[in-house]
């Protein structure tokens, strides 16, 4: 009986010995779990909400009023924070073999691990065997595809492996124009003078052109780029401060020291890569944004006046001038949409160039102008020596994308102007911009700040969403345009139509 006991005794024993035997050789299975991602192109080092670039940052006090004129750091493939765009223009490089992708093998088991990359059953990238502990992650360049990714990992003899599909994409984003899509008021130290006062040195991405990475379109591109872990954004930015049609997107622009049109500056630094999207702000100046404001600021009766000297001198009246020039609006649009898909461009001096390709599905997006005449209160603003009768003339007449066909003026001395409006407004055009193949106005950069009971013009105070007279304030340049707040709300409303363009979904 005590042998046989024994006998149960072992055989127990050797039952409760022999599981975690087995549990560690389960342990010792390899086991391949794996993930992908595109390596951001818009890059926001320091998570302020804005893209840093690698053009170099400046030695000392980027953010300060008088930032040092010592840059360092430029073309060290590391975007520091408060760090300039690539060359003034570019969020990050382009590069010949394709965009870099993450592979990420950071939750298998096993020692080792490698990637084969497939396309249509041809394997396209093989990375070496890595050790797991040391080095779970990889970069690799792929062009824009379909792709099948296989994770292998090994422990020993043992293997296992798993397949991903992937698609590489990258939206490649052109921004063209004048002052309201370069950034203009809004420097990448602007708070220090926001907060400070007094006179300011300010550091843009581009300082003959005003342009920065605090303006809409290129907020609009990181708010895309941080919207997907599986879509990176690559910024092209060449719009310049001052910019017409003529001057500046299809000619060059002396004023800015431009010797070549945006649409040259673009194509060298895509080449034959296709665009996703375009953001155009431009039209402004065409009709003499500049000649309006010093006019209004001069003068009585501001529409019936002289214009002052500008493109709008050649008229005898301010709204003789601005028709003229609105009424032309639909060809120099025309003109500009050749050169964004179509076959040949031709520039203002009538020089012959490739045109921009556009990607299956790209699009054009014009921006329609903000609203900057409403006080607080809705009403239309008095500011300085401009009176509310000429904001509410400038809002029906230039800005409001339904305007009357005729506008009656109260004139000062008494009585009214019947003022026609024949060739629409400003916004009508831009608006109507979107009969052109592939071309989507955003309607919301007028409508965010319109179509609300309270107003957020250069008299708004607080509510203001942009910059009065900066003259005084030693800032003159940002005078009239949108401040960081309006700056934000129009990134909004054109990252939410580029999303809409492209359905693709975009971040809060």
């Amino acid at each position: 009986m005590r042998a046989i006991g024994v006998l149960l005794v072992a055989a127990t024993l050797t039952g409760l010995v022999a599981p975690p035997a087995l549990a560690s050789e389960s342990a010792a299975r390899p086991r391949a779990e794996g993930s992908w991602s595109m390596v951001p192109q818009s890059r926001d080092a320091d998570g302020d909400g804005i893209i840093d670039g690698d053009g170099g940052v400046p030695k000392s006090g980027a953010t300060s009023l008088t930032p040092s004129r010592q840059f360092v750091g430029a073309g060290n493939h590391v975007a520091q924070p408060h760090e300039r765009l690539i060359d003034g223009a570019l969020s990050w490089y382009l590069s010949p073999r394709g965009y870099p992708v993450r592979l990420d093998a950071c939750r298998s088991r096993g020692t080792d691990a490698r990637w084969v990359i497939r396309q249509g059953g041809k394997a396209v990238t093989t990375t070496t065997w890595t050790r797991l502990a040391t080095a779970c992650r990889t970069t690799v360049f792929l062009p824009e595809a379909t792709y099948q990714a296989r994770l292998e990992v090994r422990d020993g003899a043992r293997t296992s492996s798993t397949v991903l599909p992937m698609a590489v994409r990258n939206i490649l984003m052109v921004v063209l124009g004048d002052s309201y899509a370069s950034g203009e008021g809004n420097p990448r130290n602007v708070q220090a003078w926001l907060r400070r006062g007094g006179a300011l040195d300010p550091y843009w991405d581009d300082t003959a052109c005003d342009r920065s990475v605090r303006g809409a379109p290129a907020l609009a591109a990181l708010a895309l780029e941080k919207s997907s872990p599986q879509t990176s954004v690559t910024l092209v930015d060449v719009a310049c401060s001052g910019a017409t049609v003529e001057q500046g997107v299809l000619g060059p622009y002396p004023g800015a020291g431009q010797a070549t049109s945006q649409i040259e500056q673009a194509a060298r630094i895509v080449g034959s890569r296709q665009v996703d999207l375009v953001v155009l702000s431009v039209g402004g100046n065409d009709v003499g944004f500049t000649s309006i404001l010093q006019t209004c600021a001069l003068n009585a009766d501001c529409p019936v006046a002289t214009p002052a000297p500008g493109p709008l001198a050649a008229f005898p009246t301010v709204q003789q001038g601005v028709q003229s020039l609105t009424g032309a609006l639909g060809a120099s649009y025309a003109a500009v949409a050749a050169c964004l898909g179509g076959g040949t461009c031709t520039l203002a001096d009538g020089r012959s160039t490739s045109a921009l390709k556009l990607a299956p599905g790209g699009r054009v997006l014009p921006t329609l102008y903000p609203d900057i005449t409403r006080a607080e209160g809705g009403q239309p603003c008095s500011y300085l020596s401009i009176p509310a009768t000429d904001f509410a003339w400038a809002r029906a007449t230039i800005l409001d994308p339904a305007p009357p066909a005729t506008y009656a003026y109260p004139l000062a001395g008494g009585g009214t102007a019947s003022l026609p409006v024949a060739q629409g407004s400003l916004n009508e055009q831009v608006a109507a911009s979107g009969r052109l193949p592939a071309w989507q106005p955003v309607r919301e950069t007028w409508t965010s700040w319109a179509d609300t009971p309270q107003g957020h013009g250069v008299c708004a105070g607080r509510a203001a969403w942009v910059f009065g007279y900066t003259g005084l304030s030693g800032f003159t340049s940002a005078s009239f345009h949108p401040n960081p707040t309006g700056q934000r709300v129009l990134g909004r409303a054109i990252a939410e139509s580029a999303a809409a363009a492209l359905g693709e979904p975009v971040g809060s």
